[in-house]
């Protein structure tokens, strides 16, 4: 499929049919690079001007790299146009992306691929969208998630994000709080752990 097609389609009115046939891209029988190649068209269409395909292609890059575990493969593509992402519907999938793979369920990355990365720009990113007013409480959930995810390996990121949880407190949705206090009780569990050592 080329980046025209590929982009024909995301302009498209989407249906959940419509995130199957795109994540042809992944379990087609491609040469790797052919898919390496569609895969950074879709991340790239992520930052296209209408709004409406960049949400579709960051909503079927999530769905593909959570289900077709090929993430390892795109990450540090992924990673350097995290800073760039400004479209909120798709600020919403990227950090979830990140949540996901961050996560202890993850799939798809190569041994030690995240331990290799710098995460302190991302970590900066995280933490601006979860004080922004602007931003979706979607958003702030997985940064939120993907912050707790990131704390045992950056320690400081525990107190920091307990600290901003507490002031967020009067500010933010009843959704927000539940997965703030799962959280809680994560970074708590984390810290007793490291109590232990």
């Amino acid at each position: 499929m080329t980046r025209d097609e590929l982009t024909a389609r995301l302009n498209a009115s989407m249906e959940a049919r419509m995130v199957q046939i795109l994540t042809g891209i992944a379990d087609s029988k491609l040469e790797n690079q052919e898919q390496y190649d569609q895969i950074k068209s879709l991340i790239d269409l992520t930052f296209h001007p209408k709004k409406e395909v960049g949400f579709r292609a960051a909503w079927t890059l999530e769905y593909i790299f959570m289900n077709h575990h090929c993430a390892g493969d795109h990450l540090e593509d992924l990673l350097s146009r995290f800073p760039e992402q400004k479209n909120p519907s798709c600020m919403r999938h990227y950090g979830k992306i990140l949540a996901w793979l961050t996560g202890k369920k993850s799939a798809g990355l190569k041994e030690g691929q995240l331990d290799k990365i710098d995460f302190d720009p991302i970590i900066d990113i995280l933490f601006t969208w979860l004080i922004d007013e602007k931003v979706l409480v979607a958003t702030k959930v997985h940064a939120m998630q993907a912050l707790a995810n990131l704390a045992p390996r950056y320690t400081w990121i525990k107190e920091e994000l307990l600290q901003t949880i507490t002031h967020l407190e009067d500010r933010e949705s009843i959704a927000f709080f539940g997965r703030a206090k799962q959280i809680r009780k994560a970074l708590k569990k984390v810290k007793m752990e490291n109590n232990d050592l």
